[in-house]
């Protein structure tokens, strides 16, 4: 073998073995976007939001698929990990035909254990696939930046490595989880929302909070959904959208799960 063919044949090796090494997440982008959004704003891209935080990670694959993409998608043998994201669907709704194919995912990846972060309406779904259940708030919506706190189970959780005990979160939600699901683990609690985070099996993990999202996305989420909401609320929703803080250190969940999924 000459010398120019030796080398070209021992890259093609050295990539083939990067490309073995490469591991996928699937991101299921779950959110349904009403008329009030204009389909070219360059913040309506879930995809984005999440892959933002992924820059500098260079040994997982993360792809976005929708509910409606079909279920060669959502094939185990497709991906390593999954990430459900947030919605402003009503996942305890048992009449919402994507809430049952999305249950259908979250057990799957609990049979075939594969790692899964559901993150907000995710994490509901999640508890739902789990057993679970989701309820309105009975003191209603959950929205801005808040602080959260790692329970004893969370500060050994690999998601949650090197972040404080307490640490701020952006919330945006009025349903919930009602209690801990049969063979979870509780792993982060708040004042108005108990169940914060709760985990399965040690692969398994959900968040109410949206470690994702800044103070631009939110608010870009909810200015549209102000005249409806101004008087379904106790606060000046007004002053409370100008009022959200940047909760940066919450996205190293996002970047903790990865890690996992490298690792598993």
């Amino acid at each position: 073998m000459k010398v120019g063919e030796l080398f070209h044949w021992t890259s093609r090796k050295l990539s083939e073995k990067v490309e073995a090494a490469l591991k996928t997440v699937l991101l299921i982008d779950a959110v349904n976007w009403s008329d009030a959004y204009a389909p070219d704003h360059p913040l309506r891209n879930v995809g984005q939001w999440f892959k933002r935080h992924f820059t500098d990670v260079s040994d997982i694959d993360v792809q976005v698929a929708r509910p409606d993409d079909g279920p060669l998608h959502f094939n185990p043998e497709n991906f390593d990990g999954l990430i459900l994201s947030g919605s402003p669907r009503d996942a305890w709704d048992r009449q919402d035909p994507v809430n049952d194919q999305l249950i259908e995912v979250a057990a799957l990846c609990r049979d075939k254990n594969l790692p899964f972060l559901g993150v907000c309406y995710g994490h509901q779904i999640l508890a739902r696939a789990l057993g679970g259940v989701v309820e309105r708030h009975p003191d209603g919506l959950e929205l801005g930046t808040v602080a959260v706190r790692l329970t004893d189970a969370g500060r050994k959780c690999p998601v949650f490595d090197e972040l404080p005990s307490s640490f701020d979160v952006m919330e945006g939600h009025v349903d919930y989880v009602t209690g801990l699901p049969d063979g979870c683990h509780h792993l982060i609690s708040g004042d108005h929302t108990p169940m914060q985070g709760i985990g399965y099996n040690g692969f398994m993990f959900g968040v109410q909070f949206h470690p994702e999202m800044n103070p631009e996305i939110l608010r870009y989420l909810w200015t549209a959904r102000l005249e409806t909401w101004r008087e379904r609320v106790t606060f000046d929703l007004d002053e409370r959208l100008k009022s959200f803080r940047p909760a940066d250190s919450s996205a190293k969940v996002l970047l903790n799960f990865l890690k996992f999924v490298s690792s598993f």
